[in-house]
């Protein structure tokens, strides 16, 4: 066996965002820091010209400008777009339901505009709703003020007696309560919008998350079309030039640890042990449950409580721009019957390159990502070609005539890809009530065992995976 000789300060599994995160606070403050990541995983894929980007929820495609600061300068992360119609940019994403089809506008007028025409029944009920969250937002957004700098607001770092005997004037109750006398389609409309803004189902989301995800503040700048993959590569260039070590790996084969001071990582397909004196988990929980063997008492009690309800399949698609319906927008989030599980094709989230962006089709061509609902365990590759299926129908029911404009249909990238521990698209639940605040998965597993990642703040999509990473860093960085 060939040890590695050198004990590194900290080794952190997986290259997801908020593992970089940490791992580039800590090597500016010149601790060693090891970073493994996989051989076999692509983050895109290419294809004839195209480029898709398979995606958990919609934050990743439109962020607040104040989180993606924290993490990337504004030359680093934009990629060549056309600025296109300004109404255009007004819109998040849209939501189509069997008998709606809704613009989320950010100005809250004009998305005030969209419910009254699409739940003309129920308006008054609605407006009540809506002032209420807006009352909250003000709540939440005076909590925000009194709080410290470098705090991670909305998550609560206060101790557990200033938690305790604080009052905030938060009401209390989820959506079932606060739902249950509006019609389905209304609360499946805001229960979609909850799903899309995170990596997180429940049958009842606290009030003040929604306010929280659904309403923006006055003022905020959103950035659009920006590109994950350069904002990832270059903070691991950023992380190697501030003294960060790299390595592609297959996996871990067994992680030990050494006394009380320092665990050992023995990869597959690799003779290689590296050591270090703290490690941090930055991979999908679930996927990393063997690697500590019977020591892995803390982590499978954490894997119990949250669990991967559904993966979501990437299915890519050449399309002809001529098939695009007028008036669909480029993020769209789209339901076929509200009575059926959201499997089998019954839920998309699907994601249309910008017209005329010849960097993501060639011209007068989108690219077209949809990602399928499938629930988790079972055969993989046969539940793959039967969600196809589905998800074609649906696709046929939003895009009138698509057969006679499909360049082609690629799933390769999923019969590759889902098998890899990187592979991070699930929508997560848990089946005991969570206190939105404090997160579910703690930074904090054990002694120096830190996990990162989007079991952590699922509901809070990727403004959690970055808050996640500043916590670790920070708390080891304080060790």
């Amino acid at each position: 066996m060939k040890h590695q000789h050198k004990v590194f300060d900290v080794a952190i599994l997986g290259a997801g965002l908020s593992g970089l995160i940490a791992a580039a606070r800590l090597a500016k403050e010149n601790r060693s820091v090891l970073l493994l990541k996989e051989k076999k995983y692509r983050f895109a894929h290419a294809r004839d010209g195209y480029r898709f980007v398979p995606f958990s929820n919609f934050s990743e495609k439109q962020i607040q400008t104040r989180l993606l600061k924290k993490i990337s300068p504004p030359t680093d992360h934009r990629e060549n777009q056309k600025k296109g119609d300004k109404t255009e940019q007004k819109v998040s994403f849209q939501l189509i339901l069997p008998e709606a089809r809704i613009d989320l506008y950010r100005e809250r007028s004009l998305l005030q505009r969209e419910w009254r025409r699409e739940f003309p029944e129920e308006l008054n009920q609605i407006e009540n709703f809506y002032a209420e969250l807006e009352r909250i937002k003000q709540v939440l957004k005076k909590v925000k003020s009194e709080l410290p700098p470098g705090s991670n607001f909305p998550i609560w770092n206060r101790s557990f007696l200033k938690r305790w005997l604080s009052f905030d004037g938060l009401p209390k109750g989820g959506t079932d309560k606060w739902l249950s006398s509006f019609s389905p389609e209304f609360k499946k409309f805001i229960e979609l919008q909850m799903i899309s803004h995170g990596n997180f189902r429940s049958d009842s989301f606290p009030i003040p998350l929604v306010s929280h995800l659904l309403f923006n503040e006055e003022g905020d700048e959103w950035e659009e079309s920006v590109d994950l993959e350069k904002v990832t590569q270059g903070m691991i260039e950023k992380f190697i030039q501030s003294g960060g070590s790299v390595e592609d790996i297959e996996g871990v084969e067994k992680v030990q640890m050494k006394g009380r001071r320092e665990f050992s990582l023995s990869l597959k397909g690799d003779e290689k042990i590296f050591r270090s004196r703290s490690l941090v988990l930055n991979s999908p929980l679930h996927c990393l449950s063997n690697i500590f063997g019977k020591k892995g008492k803390a982590l499978s009690r954490w894997g119990k409580k949250i669990r991967p309800r559904y993966v979501l399949v990437p299915f890519f698609l050449g399309i002809r721009e001529r098939v695009i319906p007028v008036g669909m927008r480029n993020l769209l989030i789209s339901i076929l019957d509200l009575q059926k599980p959201y499997e089998g094709g019954n839920l998309l989230f699907l994601s249309l390159s910008r017209k005329g962006d010849e960097n993501q089709a060639p011209e007068g061509k989108r690219a077209l990502t949809v990602q399928g609902f499938m629930s988790c365990g079972g055969s993989q590759k046969n539940s793959i070609s039967d969600l196809q299926d589905g998800v074609m129908i649906h696709l046929k029911h939003l895009f009138p005539f698509l057969e006679n404009h499909i360049e082609f249909i690629d799933r390769k990238w999923a019969d590759d890809q889902m098998d890899c521990w990187s592979y991070p698209y699930f929508l997560y639940e848990v089946h005991s009530d969570f206190r939105w605040r404090r997160g579910i998965v703690p930074i904090r597993i054990s002694k120096n065992l830190y996990f990162s990642g989007r079991e952590n703040f699922p509901y809070l999509g990727l403004e959690g995976e970055i808050i996640s990473g500043w916590l670790v860093g920070k708390e080891i960085s304080g060790r």
